[in-house]
């Protein structure tokens, strides 16, 4: 009798082992896991221009820094605040005047340098500029105005200057960007930042949908291309022109 329970316990132990295996390396592979947390905040161990020398979106950008040498910049201490053209930014440009602009390394420089502002500027500080400036511009015009009917019936009307939700930030090209920031909305310029407060080490990014072009530059814009009037059948058979 004890030796078939003996017999017993050795079989139950065999059986017993590859589950015991099997938990041990689930164990290890979830001790090993990279926390949430750390994956969303790859990017802030990361300088600028390394991760627009990684982000897909950003491809043609990471080109221009590289041919316009602006890369040990954007790699260096900062802090900076970089308003990154995506893709299709530059694809609305155009090919020939990309290739021309790849060719001109000072218009190159000059107009990537239009894009970087000296110091860190998230969404939410563009934000208070914009609404401090509001603020003070509305102030100085009821001190000028005494309070004015004129200016009572603009507030109600919304027919406030259109200047007065925007800022202004001086970039590295020497030039000024005015900023705004509408019901959330964060504008340079004519560009809307569609990606914003990408952190990294030196600074932060937000990505916008347009390449800005610095007062100066000539560029020539390829235009949109226009549809070509196709042929068409009419009803009576005739081959005509579709408008």
């Amino acid at each position: 009798m004890r030796r078939w329970i003996m017999l017993c316990a050795c079989i139950l132990a065999l059986l017993a082992m590859p589950f015991a295996v099997t938990a041990a390396v689930i164990g290890d592979e979830n001790a090993t896991e990279t926390p949430m947390g750390e994956i969303e905040n790859q990017t802030a161990n990361m300088t600028i221009a390394a991760y627009i020398g990684e982000d897909e979106n950003l491809t043609r950008l990471a080109e221009a820094i590289a041919v316009s040498g602006l890369y040990d910049t954007l790699n260096g201490e900062g802090p900076y605040t970089v308003f990154a053209p995506s893709n299709e930014a530059f694809d609305a440009l155009g090919n020939e005047t990309v290739t021309q602009l790849m060719a001109e390394p000072d218009n190159l420089t000059m107009v990537l340098q239009y894009h970087v502002v000296d110091g860190e500027y998230t969404a939410a500080s563009i934000t208070e500029m914009a609404g401090n400036q509001t603020g003070d511009q509305n102030q100085t015009a009821g001190n000028e105005s005494e309070g004015g009917v004129l200016d009572i019936f603009s507030g109600l009307l919304g027919m406030d200057n259109e200047s007065e939700n925007m800022s202004t930030l001086t970039t590295l090209a020497g030039e000024d960007l005015n900023v705004s920031a509408t019901n959330g909305e964060v504008m340079v310029e004519e560009a809307a930042v569609t990606v914003a407060d990408i952190n990294a080490t030196n600074g932060v990014i937000h990505i916008i949908d347009q390449v800005l072009i610095p007062p100066g530059v000539n560029l020539t814009v390829t235009e949109n291309e226009t549809v070509t009037p196709e042929t068409a059948e009419n009803e009576t058979g005739m081959v005509g022109v579709v408008q």
